[in-house]
Formats: C-alpha cells, sequence, structure tokens
C-alpha cells in the first residue's frame, strides 16, 4: 500500500510541473463499489452484469412502437394467408425488422476494480450451476450449503452494478466481501421469479434493469434470461407471489415461476421503459 502511495504521489508531483491543474482526484476517477477504493481507468474491470454466460453476450433493443404499427400487422396477415408458419415469420421479423443491437459484445459497467470482479468470479460460478440448473429445487436441495450462500452472494453483488443503484447505499457489502459469512440481518430484500410468457412480451427476454418508487420503498430489477430479481428495501407485497432468495437454503422451497396476471414488480418497471422507448421512436419519425 505504501508503494502504491509513493507512485501516487511521484504522479501527482509530475502533474504539476507541467502546469496542469489535474490532481490524483481525476486521476483516480473510479470508486469500487465493493471496496470502495479510488481507481484509475485502467484498474477497473468490464463488469457484464448479468454474466456473459447467462444471456449477456448481444442485447438488442425491440422497437415496440414499430412492433405495434400496421405495417406489421399487414406484413403477418400476408404472409399468414400464403401458408406460412408464425413461428418462421417470428424469427424473420423480430431479427430484421423489430431489434437492433445495442450492446454487441453484452451491457457492462465500470463499477468493480478488477481485484474485486475477480473476487466475484467464484460467485459467479456457484450462480451459473443455479442457472444450468434452471433453479430446480430437486437439484439445487443438492448443493454444498457453502454453494448456495455464494449464488446468493452472486446476485446481490450483481445489483453494485446496475445503473439505478449507483447512488444507492447498500448494507449488504460486508456480507458479500466475506466469504464465511453466513448472516445478512440487513434491510434489503432480494426475490426472484423464474421467466415465463407471463413475464416475456411475445417471448422476447428484456434484461434490462430498473427501479420503481412505492409509498414503502424502492424495488430494483436486475434479470438474465431465466430470471427476474427484484431488491427492495422493504417486505415485498403480499399481492405479488414471488420466492426469497433465501428460500434456497431449505431443503424444499418453492420456485415460482412467472409473474402471474398482475404483473408483479416486473410490470411496474418494464412497461414504463417501453411506453419511453415508444414515445422517443414517434419523435424520431
Amino acid at each position: 500500500m505504501r508503494v502504491r502511495q509513493g507512485v501516487y504521489e511521484l504522479i501527482e508531483a509530475v502533474l504539476r510541473t507541467d502546469g496542469s491543474e489535474m490532481t490524483m482526484e481525476t486521476v483516480l476517477s473510479y470508486r469500487c463499489r465493493l471496496c470502495a477504493g479510488l481507481f484509475s481507468d485502467e484498474e477497473m474491470s468490464e463488469e457484464h452484469y448479468p454474466a456473459r454466460s447467462v444471456g449477456n453476450n448481444d442485447i438488442v433493443y425491440l422497437d415496440i412502437a414499430k412492433l405495434l404499427s400496421d405495417e406489421i400487422k399487414e406484413e403477418y396477415c400476408t404472409r399468414l394467408s400464403m401458408g406460412e408458419s408464425i413461428e418462421a415469420i417470428n424469427d424473420e421479423v423480430f431479427d430484421t425488422k423489430l431489434t437492433e443491437s445495442v450492446f454487441p459484445k453484452g451491457r457492462t459497467a465500470r463499477t468493480l476494480c478488477k481485484k474485486c470482479n475477480t473476487f466475484l468470479g467464484k460467485y459467479d460460478e456457484a450462480y451459473l450451476k443455479f442457472f444450468n440448473a434452471d433453479g430446480n429445487p430437486g437439484v439445487i436441495n443438492g448443493f454444498q450449503i457453502s454453494t448456495k450462500y455464494e449464488i446468493i452472494k452472486a446476485i446481490f453483488a450483481k445489483f453494485l452494478s446496475v445503473p439505478e443503484t449507483q447512488n444507492e447505499s447498500f448494507d449488504f457489502i460486508d456480507f458479500i466481501k466475506d466469504q464465511n459469512l453466513r448472516e445478512y440481518t440487513g434491510k434489503w430484500n432480494l426475490y426472484f421469479v423464474k421467466r415465463d410468457f407471463s413475464s416475456d412480451l411475445l417471448g422476447f427476454k428484456d434484461i434490462g434493469t430498473g427501479k420503481a418508487t412505492f409509498s414503502e420503498g424502492v424495488v430494483y430489477e436486475f434479470s438474465d434470461d431465466k430470471f427476474i430479481f427484484n431488491l427492495m428495501n422493504f417486505e415485498k407485497h403480499s399481492c405479488f407471489n414471488m420466492t426469497n432468495i433465501f428460500d434456497i437454503l431449505k431443503k424444499n422451497y418453492t420456485l415460482v415461476v412467472g409473474v402471474g396476471e398482475s404483473g408483479g414488480y416486473h410490470a411496474s418497471i418494464l412497461l414504463p421503459r417501453l411506453l419511453s422507448q415508444m414515445r422517443e421512436s414517434e419523435c424520431d419519425d
């Protein structure tokens, strides 16, 4: 640490000699969300949220306004009348007319230093096991207790990179940082559901992030190709059926599938974003 501080002092001295107003405050312009250290751009990692292995390899934008346009309706009617299958039409229309790649290499953030990102890699490996098992309680029950805690910590950690949480102060940092800590008694609750057609508009798996504010507090959302996670600083509303992430520690837990007719917190976050995108698309036209 002394060596590193000495290097920083040397850099400051060099910066002062050329008359520049730059200081270490500008050189070390990033603060790691996990260890809270200050770092230069080169010392930060490109954190994928979610991980590339769970669907974050090419993020596309779905043009809702165009989807609902007369042009698309007419194309569907014409092609269906000619005997084409709805599946074939869906595949081509979605790929060529309704979606646009916005993050070809996946969505990333510079929120973690390289050391902390490497540390969280073990948690991500544990979560991949959960993901590949589709969250099946019968399979997860066979995981070691340490693996289950790594799964839980992996999900909590992903919320550190969600854009909407960057001004939020979380009390679960120590829970994440300590591999052996098995108790979290803070104010944040984490729930999830497995995706199905009730959560995915026309089967399109939106893995965006978001925030919704209620009288009780705030809800943040993060998702991947199979699951939708909501982090909130209050107890879940009883009308929304979701699985508490700590339930995976139990011998038998119930995996909630879909968001139901109400749409849950997912609808509260997704629909305003889609409406905003539609308005922007109309303005562009």
